[in-house]
């Protein structure tokens, strides 16, 4: 026998959302309209109070056009049309769904109103009359199994509550479930139910037929062989490994879900089932079909980006390392191909990259991962990595790690929840612009720039958490996604004295199906670092670990990683004679052009972001485009600076975007509205033709500087006095509408 990311952003987002969906989106059907047919122009429910009218128009096929359309008389938007035939119907629909979920005298009545030539009103007038009690709910049957108490803990259904028919239904499938998991495969459960309508009263039982508990019996592995030739590949010792199932234990569905799933993440499988048949009243065979996959796989790609410039990857994975379903990979990435030394020469092809100070440099990675399939259980995946690289982020830093490794572990003991403990130690070091250490962490002089920036040890200890419960991992239309990280360096796990922090990141994703192939995204994300070390402003942090905003998967009014505090970087400076505060003449220097070079991007110890989009189905090519109207908010800031939390006021950039789907994924171009001033910040010389000192500008600084010329050249080296260089230089507010529009070019969904 076989056994079965604020008010402006908020309000903006809900306008464009009422703009291009109406308010019952989610439908049973589209009604198409022919030439002569009454519009929908609006669907009302009267008289509800046990239920929305969201949940009341899912029961129902007609539905409104959308609100854009009946308004705005937009073209592309849906349009829906009156069927008077199926009137009657969704009347009967609204009935039976009330008198399913416990209001049997309820009573319906529908009315059309003309509200202009060739729209119209529907109306559903609901009366709900008195629900109807569950006066007993009875659970028959469970004498004999020993953990009754937990079958039946938190059962939907309640004494004394209203008679909701799916509820019981819920209730059954509830201890089936329970019951198939602790040892019961044929545990059946059945609802008798009795009402009096005259006393709207109902009375429940759930009869519960167990059936003898069963064990695990013979497990019995079949393998099809990818060439018989060769013969199997993966050992059958592997295999029950791997499964984590023994002879004796419990029959407990879950776990044998589980072991299904195990196999097919080794990869080295292309088909896998595992049946259940009866060997007698108390024993289950188990009957393991598996079919073989290629055992090697190779893979090569290209691809351009705005920041990367030209990059190319390759892997390499052997699905069976050393005979155990062990996974080893070798990875090679390499970006800024064009505009990255050794291979530069193509800088024109890169404008956004040109802009970049870390991106003259190529970037690259080469690792080598062993993944092994079992470790202290059936749901604990342990990965070591070994690997050299070096990354960059947009005008921020630049890590190079001669040596580096990462020890982890992945558990997944709860579905769709995988927990990750990792543990990484390397060996580089983090070059970042010197108006970053000066202005961020008070590093100004050179001999503290470089003693920040030579070779060090970092160790980090992290855990991150995934909850996963999205429909597509590319561009998901319905479900969440939320994630957690912590991470940790101390010297108490090995790391440098001068690189410790705490790190906190959260982050929580939310799909809806707005009907029609829109969707409603909606996202936060906060992150934090904290501890004894980096209670301020001017404490360390290394600034890969620093946390970042803007750009097209953020923020998108502003440019990469510039949300937040900006350093100014001058074109040039000019001396000035004044006096200092007792007096006395000095020189100081100062920028008089009004220009900036360029500006660094400060990041912080804080962020929160928060995105709300609407992604529209193109009214054309469909399957290709996509529209999207979006709404970011979001700041980065100092705790410990000058500016206290009061004072922290999020950014608001509403925008369009248009999406072609692609076999790389989503690509997609958006234009964001920033309608703010940059914020003040110091400005910087970079004498790198002046004995290479990094000296301040700012307007109103009293930093006095010698200036002492090079003999038999032109040169001169300037040295200047240390100190706080002000944050008084703030770019002139651009008035033009170009100016507040920020572009963005990205592959993959902004969330």
């Amino acid at each position: 026998m076989k056994f079965p990311r604020i008010r402006l952003g908020v309000y903006t987002a809900l306008a464009f959302f009422a703009a291009f969906t109406g308010v019952n989106s989610a439908r049973a059907q589209d009604i198409e309209c022919q030439r002569g047919d009454l519009e929908v122009f609006r669907l009302v429910f009267e008289g509800n109070k046990a239920f929305s009218d969201a949940d009341l128009a899912k029961t129902i096929v007609t539905a409104p056009s959308a609100w854009a359309r009946r308004y705005l008389y937009l073209p592309f938007t849906v349009k829906h049309c009156l069927d008077r035939a199926e009137l009657p119907n969704d009347r009967a629909r609204l009935i039976i769904f009330y008198r399913r979920r416990g209001y049997p005298k309820v009573t319906v009545d529908t009315v059309v109103k003309v509200l202009a030539p060739g729209a119209v009103e529907v109306r559903f007038d609901i009366n709900e009359g008195p629900p109807m009690i569950l006066r007993s709910f009875v659970v028959s049957g469970l004498d004999s199994v020993p953990e009754k108490a937990q079958i039946r803990r938190g059962v939907p259904v309640r004494e004394g509550g209203r008679f909701d028919r799916f509820g019981i239904d819920a209730a059954a499938d509830t201890v089936r479930q329970r019951l198939h998991n602790d040892g019961y495969p044929r545990a059946e459960a059945v609802n008798r139910f009795s009402v009096n309508d005259s006393t709207l009263s109902a009375w429940d039982t759930l009869y519960v037929t167990p059936g003898p508990r069963t064990k695990l019996g013979a497990i019995k592995i079949n393998v099809i062989p990818l060439d018989p030739a060769k013969g199997q590949q993966i050992p059958t010792r592997i295999v029950r490994r791997i499964m984590g199932l023994e002879p004796g234990e419990l029959f407990r569905e879950d776990e044998i879900i589980d072991a299904q799933r195990a196999l097919y993440q080794t990869e080295a499988y292309q088909h896998v089932s595992i049946t259940p048949d009866s060997a007698s009243d108390t024993l289950v065979t188990l009957y393991t079909n598996l079919a073989e996959a290629p055992m090697h796989a190779a893979r090569a790609g290209a691809g351009y980006g705005t920041l990367d410039c030209f990059r190319l990857t390759s892997e390499f994975t052997d699905y069976n390392f050393l005979n155990g379903a062990r996974r080893f990979d070798l990875n090679a990435r390499v970006s800024k191909i064009g505009i990255g030394r050794p291979l530069d020469g193509a800088p024109g092809l890169c404008p956004a990259a040109k802009k970049d100070v870390f991106s003259n440099r190529l970037n690259y990675y080469v690792g080598a991962t062993l993944r092994q399939p079992t470790f202290l259980g059936l749901r604990t995946v342990p990965t070591i990595t070994v690997y050299s690289q070096r990354v960059s982020e947009y005008n921020a830093y630049l890590r190079t790690t001669a040596i580096g490794g990462v020890a982890s572990v992945v558990w997944r003991g709860l579905t769709r929840t995988p927990v990750s403990l990792a543990y990484s130690m390397d060996l580089g070091r983090t070059e970042a612009q010197p108006a970053l250490f000066c202005a961020v962490f008070n590093l100004c002089e050179a001999a503290e720039r470089e003693r920040i920036q030579r070779t060090q040890t970092l160790a980090v200890l992290s855990l991150a958490v995934t909850r996963d419960n999205s429909n597509n991992l590319l561009s998901p239309t319905r479900g969440s996604i939320i994630r957690l990280e912590a991470r940790h360096s101390s010297p108490a796990i090995l790391s440098n004295k001068d690189l410790q922090f705490n790190k906190l990141v959260g982050d929580a994703s939310r799909y809806i199906n707005a009907g029609g192939g829109n969707v409603l995204a909606l996202r936060i994300r906060g992150g934090t670092v904290f501890g004894r070390n980096v209670a301020s402003a001017t404490a360390f942090i290394p600034p890969q670990e620093r946390l970042y905003a803007g750009g097209p998967t953020t923020v998108r009014g502003f440019s990469q990683n510039e949300l937040g505090s900006l350093i100014y970087i001058a074109p040039g400076r000019q001396e000035i004679s004044t006096v200092d505060s007792l007096g006395q003449p000095i020189t100081v220097l100062r920028d008089s052009s009004g220009l900036t070079r360029r500006v660094v991007p400060v990041g912080g110890n804080s962020l929160v972001v928060g995105n709300m989009e609407l992604r529209l189905r193109s009214p054309f090519l469909p399957e290709l485009l996509q529209f999207t109207l979006f709404t970011d908010a979001g700041e980065v800031w100092n705790r410990g600076s000058t500016a206290t939390l009061s004072g922290v006021k999020l950014k608001v950039t509403p925008g369009v975007q248009v999406t072609a789907f692609s076999p790389v994924g989503p690509v997609r171009v958006a234009i964001g509205y920033n309608p703010y001033q940059r914020p003040t910040g110091p400005l910087y010389y970079e004498a790198t033709n002046e004995g290479g000192e990094l000296v301040c500008v700012s307007p109103g600084n009293l930093l006095p500087v010698t200036i002492t010329p090079v003999s038999n050249s032109t040169d001169v080296i300037i040295h200047q006095q240390s100190g706080v260089c002000p944050a008084t230089y703030q770019p002139a507010k651009q008035n033009s509408l170009r100016s507040k529009l920020t572009f963005s070019f990205a592959i993959g969904q902004a969330f």
